[in-house]
């Protein structure tokens, strides 16, 4: 017997799937096409499962492998597929987003969702999840995009940026964060980049962006250089982690940023 073969409601449930283009369920979905209990929803499903048409990413949540997959059954294996059903809201973002549009050539090895809640790592497939709690003020800046067979939730570009210099640990350090801002620079709409710089309300993001922007050379015009200096507070920051690059260094007394590294290392990813 073919091991794909359906039984009368695993049928349905399946050419609904197909129907749709649908790739990624829950068990509540099983329960709203099919009608049925949780209990026998989740029958179903862990029947599915066996003959390799759902492949379980958590817990009551699956990925579907529709019959175009072949005998094989071999899942889709667009890690940011199923990263999308891992935790709701949530936005791809920092290296992950660096790398979808083109501001890194480095391929992370982990995947990052900026979210609401706080959730542990995920390992699915070898592939390690990370998910980063913001407050509700920074979650925004996001739209749908299609990465190969996925429609997904990914940082808009500007807040790719900006995201960046907010929590640099996650998008590689200031060296990979100056190679973005340099990479982003014929690419993104800087009156907006500075817009949401200022929005998430960070002075050291503000005060980063701006050196950076100055030490790369790329202009702004007197309005929003003004706007973006009207940000930068009473305190100093320091440009990369004390803890990598330690406390001595220059110091910027426009932005107000100890440079705690040299240029040749800042610059060192900027082609």
């Amino acid at each position: 017997m073919n091991a794909r073969t359906l039984s009368p409601l695993e049928s349905k449930l399946v050419m609904e799937l197909e129907w749709e283009e649908r790739r990624l369920l829950t068990l509540q979905d099983v329960m709203d096409i099919l009608h049925c209990s949780y209990p026998h929803a989740r029958k179903i499903a862990h029947n599915l499962e066996k003959k390799r048409w759902l492949s379980r990413i958590e817990p009551g949540k699956y990925q579907f492998i529709p019959a175009s997959r072949g005998q094989e059954a071999v899942p889709d294996m667009n890690p940011l597929l199923a990263g999308s059903v891992l935790v709701e809201p949530y936005y791809y973002a920092y290296s992950t987003a660096n790398h979808h549009y083109g501001f890194t050539a480095q391929v992370p090895a982990t995947v990052y969702l900026a979210t609401m809640r706080n959730k542990r790592p995920t390992e699915i497939r070898g592939i390690t999840y990370r998910f980063v709690s913001l407050k509700p003020a920074k979650f925004f800046g996001y739209h749908r995009v299609r990465v190969y067979t996925a429609e997904v939730y990914m940082a808009e570009p500007e807040k790719a940026v900006v995201d960046s210099l907010d929590k640099m640990h996650y998008a590689g350090g200031i060296v990979e964060v100056a190679g973005v801002v340099h990479a982003a620079r014929n690419k993104v709409d800087w009156e907006k980049v500075v817009e949401y710089a200022l929005r998430m309300e960070t002075q050291a993001l503000v005060q980063r962006l701006g050196y950076l922007l100055d030490e790369i050379r790329i202009s702004l015009n007197g309005h929003l250089r003004d706007r973006l200096l009207s940000g930068v507070g009473k305190s100093k920051v320091y440009l990369g982690s004390p803890g990598t690059w330690g406390t001595g260094g220059d110091y910027d007394p426009v932005w107000q940023v100890v440079v705690n590294l040299s240029r040749q290392h800042l610059l060192s990813e900027v082609a």
